[in-house]
């Protein structure tokens, strides 16, 4: 038997089940001195009683991530079976994803109980994308369980760049990583770029979104800006029945994806895609008179944390802006945010100064987030952090 991990005790108790445990939290007279980032400790308040267990991040500003309430249980490659294998039977199960696609997410970090971690099932290969030290040292503990609850995938695991610059670890790839996998969604096929797409490849929190925008398409003109891999677009063109359909992205190795998937599903004569930025795009698209009457808006991330929020609510406001100069009267606008720091207000009121600038009527037809194979655990905001807008837009 394994000796017990040490202990970390907090200044005072804790009132709420948020996992993240602040810095400032600690006493720094139990904290433990030569323990490694990412270490597994056992936590309990000021009063000595047990809080649960963790992996101990002493340089990041969180400095605790607590991954069960339960001081005896190990963070062992059992633990993580448990957790994964209910997670799975969430989507399976009572999801029924099985159903629709073979692309989904089978670990949403804390609203799995698993921080620091989020894995996505993309076909016959599983991408887990780390952003934690602690996580980070868990890495043979988590393969082991992913290939038990999972068998006969492919498992690469990557790190979060920036997560891994803040806290000092390291994953790189092993040589015999996949580069690529193709994926089902509605009956529409996507090759996924494993080694140089965003995040883990492919965003299927806009799985419902993009359903959702096909059935306000038909015989429509339908542009989809930050297209990446041609979602929006491509489901336009196939269930939509959109008359026109342009895919447009700054990043040239996504436009050349989205290409080879409109191949892929014999819609290349349907939908076109162009490489541009999306502000002078629309600008263009003002000037020369060509109208949008359906217009997706889907930047990347613009604020990664909460001191680039005023910077980047100025950018989604201009995008907006441009976006509702373009379109058509009486036109279909989706807009939307991933930025976890811009909340649904945030985002509403910048819809609402553009439309004023723009002088545009904005009538909201459906407010959503991410599909529920992306839960929100209630005590933990930051879990929803896709927000998205349906709108129609009249001229005043």
């Amino acid at each position: 038997m394994s000796a017990p991990p040490p202990v970390v005790t907090l200044k005072g108790t804790l009132s709420s089940p948020h996992p993240w445990v602040w810095r400032t939290r600690i006493d720094q007279r139990s904290a433990p001195r030569s323990l490694p980032a990412g270490a597994e400790v056992r936590v309990v308040d000021g009063e000595g009683n047990a809080i649960g267990r963790a992996v101990w991040h002493p340089r990041a500003t969180i400095a605790l991530r607590l991954l069960t309430s339960d001081p005896d249980e190990a963070l062992d490659e059992a633990f993580f079976v448990r957790r994964l294998t209910r997670a799975l039977a969430l989507r399976r199960d009572v999801l029924r994803l099985d159903e629709v696609t073979d692309a989904f997410r089978l670990a949403h970090a804390e609203a799995d109980g698993l921080s620091g971690l989020i894995v996505d099932v993309l076909g016959q290969v599983v991408v887990a994308e780390v952003f934690g030290a602690g996580m980070a040292r868990l890495e043979p503990a988590f393969r082991a369980a992913l290939a038990e609850v999972l068998p006969g995938r492919r498992l690469v695991v990557q790190q979060n760049d920036r997560a891994a610059g803040i806290e000092g670890f390291g994953i790189r790839p092993r040589k015999d990583d996949p580069a690529e996998v193709e994926v089902r969604e509605h009956g529409v096929r996507y090759k996924v770029d494993l080694r140089e797409g965003h995040k883990t490849g492919f965003f299927c929190d806009q799985r419902d979104n993009r359903a959702y925008l096909a059935a306000l398409c038909r015989g429509r003109a339908v542009w989809d800006l930050h297209t990446y891999s041609g979602g929006f677009a491509l489901n336009a063109a196939l269930r939509g029945e959109a008359r026109q359909v342009t895919g447009v992205d700054l990043d040239e190795k996504a436009v050349a994806m989205a290409q080879r998937n409109a191949k892929l599903n014999q819609v290349a004569g349907q939908v076109r895609f162009s490489q541009a930025d999306a502000f002078a795009y629309l600008r263009d698209l003002a000037r020369t008179g060509q109208r949008p009457e359906v217009l997706v808006l889907d930047p990347p991330k613009l604020a990664r944390d909460r001191n680039e929020k005023e910077e980047a609510l100025r950018a989604y406001g201009d995008l907006n802006r441009l976006g509702l100069e373009a379109i058509a009267d009486d036109g279909i606008l989706l807009t939307c945010s991933c930025s976890g720091v811009i909340d649904e207000a945030d985002l509403l009121d910048v819809l609402r100064r553009a439309a004023a600038r723009a002088r545009r009527e904005v009538t909201i037809l459906r407010q959503t987030g991410a599909a529920p194979d992306h839960p929100v655990a209630l005590h933990i905001p930051e879990s929803r952090y896709l927000k998205a807008v349906f709108a129609r837009v009249r001229y005043l």
